[in-house]
């Protein structure tokens, strides 16, 4: 299964139905994330499911052990939202090996490039804004 959003595009979307036999993992690659990006992710599923949001890169690394940007457990529902730190390709496993039966899941990805605003040309904080620490003759 694969998902793509374009580093140009300020947001996109995807869901997808899908079976997670017992005993097994999918995983759902997300192609050219942009650092800054939000990925916000909703699943419902039958039945207990592991999820986990990996880099690409993450898992390249064979002498350390992958360390996901998110991991939990879903009974049922399961929503929840990540910054993306650096740009990578990302995996989103759905991970059923301990489970005993086929599991039904369906899951709703949505990516939104935080494009930060700069400051206008001429901006200059107040006087009284810009020191809101105290002076050292003062402590």
């Amino acid at each position: 299964m694969l998902f793509f959003a374009a580093a140009h595009a300020a947001a996109a979307e995807a869901a997808l139905a899908t079976e997670v036999p017992a005993g097994q993992s999918k995983s759902i690659r997300l192609r050219g994330i942009a650092a800054g990006t939000l990925i916000a992710v909703r699943i419902v599923t039958s039945g207990r499911l592991l999820v986990a949001l990996v880099a690409m890169q993450q898992l390249r690394q064979r002498e350390a052990k992958p360390k996901a940007l998110f991991r939990g457990a879903v009974q049922e529902k399961l929503s929840f939202r990540v910054l993306i730190p650096e740009a990578d390709d990302y995996l989103l496993v759905l991970n059923n090996r301990a489970g005993k039966e086929t599991l039904k899941v369906e899951a709703e990805i949505r990516t939104v490039r935080r494009r930060p605003t700069p400051a206008p040309k001429d901006y200059s904080p107040r006087p009284e804004k810009a020191s809101m620490s105290p002076s050292a003759s003062s402590i």
